[in-house]
């Protein structure tokens, strides 16, 4: 399928969803408990109007890359460096699955506790959650790196860095890149339960505070806007994995042969 067929196949189905929910939408479900897409938009519109919704969307999205980055980089070097070391590895893995174990929104009253109701409470609770999930999915990745092609290396005589570097990393990337966007909507998710917990801005306060007033139409344009960033990043990253692992050949390719 084309990319020009997939885009409008997208948008069709979309098209279909937003249709039965207005239709059903009054007949068959009372709209103070789903509203509907007309009147999200409305709400919508009105926020973006105002400028709450871009200040709410800057203020999540900042936590949420910050938290991400930082997240992935202790993730990325803490899995890679364990990856080289198997007892060491042996002993801290029960203690980093005890901390991946705690559930997130137990930890968010302690991230504000400790950092404020500011932005970094937010930032840690995403760098949390990304850095967890990056670990694991990284250090599998190192650890399932196939024998055949490190003896190989070995053979030629590659050097312990080269031999990281060049069969280790290339060979274990789907792994990293899998981490990596699994982690973005994650880290979007702890930014947010941290804002439900204590903040005075952003997309998690926005909601609970059209929650509060029972204004269904405001809290599913909050949901709504989240759904979009996440899909938004996960396109970003999707390009990003496309040119990184542009020397795999496509399974397409394989099967032709």
């Amino acid at each position: 399928m084309s990319k020009r067929a997939l885009i409008l196949w997208r948008m069709a189905v979309a098209v279909v969803i937003l249709g039965i929910w207005q239709a059903v939408s009054g007949p068959l479900i009372d709209p103070f408990w789903l509203s509907t897409p007309v009147r999200i938009g409305i709400s919508l519109w009105h926020s973006l109007r105002s400028g709450v919704l871009e200040s709410d969307l800057l203020i999540t999205f900042q936590e949420t890359i910050y938290g991400y980055v930082i997240g992935a980089a202790i993730g990325l070097v803490l899995a890679l460096a364990l990856g080289q070391s198997e007892r060491v590895a042996d002993v801290l893995k029960p203690y980093i699955l005890a901390v991946y174990g705690i559930p997130r929104i137990a930890l968010a009253p302690i991230f504000v506790l400790w950092f404020g109701i500011a932005i970094e409470s937010k930032v840690m609770m995403a760098a949390m959650v990304t850095a967890l999930l990056v670990f694991f999915n990284t250090y599998e990745g190192v650890r399932a790196t196939s024998l055949d092609l490190r003896n190989v290396a070995k053979v030629l005589g590659a050097s312990r860095w080269r031999l990281f570097w060049h069969v280790t990393i290339p060979d274990a990337s789907p792994w990293i890149i899998a981490g990596l966007r699994i982690a973005i909507p994650q880290a979007l998710v702890g930014a947010v339960v941290a804002e439900f917990i204590a903040s005075t801005a952003g997309l998690g306060y926005r909601i609970m505070e059209t929650t509060s007033v029972l204004d269904t139409a405001g809290t599913m344009a909050g949901i709504f806007v989240l759904m979009v960033v996440v899909v938004a990043l996960g396109s970003i990253l999707d390009r990003v994995e496309a040119r990184l692992l542009r020397w795999r050949p496509r399974e397409s390719d394989t099967h032709g042969r």
